[in-house]
């Protein structure tokens, strides 16, 4: 019997520690309370009280017999004895036993490990019941310990048995966490039902070990693929499909690509996706030639990682296929790939493919693509290098946009000079709305009176806008001197009115905008109501800010 045996190399432990024994022996009649220690003290306190109230409600007998003869037994016996009287004791054990003997060597490392062992191998079940009544009704076990010792190993020893005890418990706080050690350990030496719990349970988010499944899906990849569909489960199917996708497409990826692309839902498309990935790796030729052999909507589907792949070993080949075969948002789905791979490898190379392309959507998201990589990134102080804005400055006004759609933020903070120059040459329709007014706003902290002057310089909309998001930044930090600012312009100036606006939106929604208002020029006030009783506020802010503004 197991039990036997690992109670047996407890003995042998016990043997190594006999001159320590015979040491402390001596001590052990006059003082056998220090000798026991806190935990047999407290069992024989414990086991002394259930006897008393026995005796005294004439009804409640002793709930374990054997423990309480233990912990006399310990009481009175020298340190290499105990681990005799352990071992007795344990041999003897039913399942009734084991939460005593588990609180009496509780203090005690290795006698623990051995009761808890002992207790899992002989009562699993029984130790499973004593969880759940201690995390319903409490104990002073440890719940989390005892519950990680118990489904490391029932499930292999009883996996079916494991599966019935959790599927009988319900709103339990450690269930889940037990159920993801059985689906997992159960996934090691049956993948298929290991699969099967995952979708049953819900265990969505975490996935098991791979090896059970991938040695599953090359034995027959096409039933890995029907169960997989047929128990859907988050990042544990995804993580199969990838699996089984590329087992498949190491023995027979068209037929791997017939079923998927015949298969509805994002589970198939995965499974399609590692196939084309894989076989593209393979044999990238014959991957291109079957997708470019399909009709119009399986070639859209599966170019995209046809491209990807091979973007890895020839970027421009994969863009010259990506635009003779594909259109509307594969193709544009496709470029990226492709440019994201390129941008990666050799910036100055991918640049250079954009420029070679024709207007369109897809050479935007490929220069949006690339220009992240030719700007600074976002935090660094690194100008931006003259043949970078050459290039920026050859594309189209789309692709101008779209790359300052993706820069605008890293491009102000890094080097808001050169974007300043560009900004204040650059036609209305290669602007984004909001680009000039990051730019401002970012100029504005270091150089107020030149940022507002900057925003004067750009086309008339854009120049307020830009101007009033700049103007409304710069109160915020110093309003004494904003304020000074404006009230030195011209009253036609046209500036006065969107400024002021702008500076009142923005104290509307500050932790101190009402104070701030409170100390305004009494003709600003006026100006302010007026601002505010537009404003789309709730109810209590319009009144706080409007009571800020009263004469007093």
């Amino acid at each position: 019997m197991r039990i036997i045996s690992n109670l047996r190399v407890v003995v042998v432990s016990a043997i190594i520690g006999i001159g320590t024994g015979y040491a402390l022996k001596s001590h052990h009649v006059s003082n056998a309370q220090s000798s026991v220690g806190e935990p047999i003290v407290h069992a024989q306190a414990t086991s002394s009280t259930a006897r008393s109230k026995g005796k005294s409600a004439g009804s409640q007998p002793d709930d374990s017999p054997l423990t309480s003869q233990l912990s006399r037994d310990l009481s009175r016996s020298s340190p290499l004895d105990k681990w005799f009287y352990w071992m007795k004791a344990l041999e003897s054990a039913q399942p009734g036993d084991f939460p005593r003997l588990a609180r009496l060597a509780r203090n005690n490392p290795a006698i623990w490990r051995l009761v808890v062992s002992c207790w899992v191998e002989m009562a699993p079940r029984h130790l499973f019941d004593t969880l759940v009544s201690i995390s319903k009704y409490g104990g002073d076990l440890p719940v989390d310990e005892l519950g990680r010792a118990l489904f490391d190993s029932w499930p292999k020893q009883d996996p079916e048995a494991a599966i019935a005890a959790l599927n009988t418990t319900e709103n339990l706080g450690m269930r889940d966490m037990w159920r993801i050690q059985v689906a997992t350990a159960v996934t090691d030496n049956n993948a298929e039902r290991g699969l099967e719990l995952f979708s049953q349970w819900h265990l969505e988010n975490i996935g098991p070990r791979m090896d059970a499944i991938d040695a599953w899906a090359a034995a027959d990849p096409q039933h890995a693929a029907e169960f997989t569909l047929a128990h859907p489960s988050g990042f544990v199917s995804q993580s199969a499909m990838d699996s089984i996708g590329k087992m498949w497409a190491k023995a027979d990826p068209e037929a791997a690509l017939k079923f998927a692309i015949s298969q509805p839902g994002d589970l198939s498309s995965r499974l399609a996706t590692t196939v084309v990935k894989e076989w593209a790796g393979q044999n990238l030729e014959a991957a291109s030639d079957w997708i470019a052999g399909t009709d119009d909507r399986i070639r859209n589907r599966l170019s995209p990682a046809l491209v990807e792949a091979w973007a890895g070993k020839d970027a421009t080949d994969a863009l010259s296929w990506s635009l003779d075969n594909l259109h509307g948002a594969q193709l544009v789905q496709a470029v990226t790939s492709v440019m994201n791979g390129a941008a990666a490898k050799n910036p100055d190379a991918a640049a250079a493919m954009v420029a070679g392309m024709e207007p369109s959507q897809a050479r935007a998201e490929a220069a949006g693509v690339v220009a992240q990589k030719l700007f600074p990134a976002f935090g660094s102080s690194d100008p931006v290098k003259p043949e970078t804005l050459s290039w920026l400055t050859g594309l189209d006004a789309q692709s101008v946009k779209r790359v300052i759609d993706q820069v605008s933020w890293s491009w102000a903070r890094a080097d808001s000079s050169s974007m300043a120059k560009f900004l204040a040459l650059a036609p209305n329709d290669e602007v984004p709305a909001y680009a000039d007014s990051i730019l401002a706003r970012q100029m504005v902290r270091t150089t107020p009176v030149a940022a507002l002057d900057w925003a004067a310089t750009l086309p008339e909309a854009r120049g307020l806008t830009a101007g009033a998001a700049a103007f409304a930044e710069w109160q915020q930090s110093q309003p004494d001197a904003a304020m000074q600012w404006m009230g030195n312009l011209p009253a036609t100036d046209p500036r006065r009115q969107p400024f002021f606006e702008s500076m009142v939106h923005s104290l509307a929604y500050s932790a101190q905008g009402a104070e701030q208002l409170s100390a305004m020029s009494a003709a600003d006030q006026v100006a302010a109501q007026s601002v505010i009783a537009k404003m789309s506020l709730p109810e209590n802010t319009r009144a706080r800010l409007l009571d800020s503004l009263k004469p007093r």
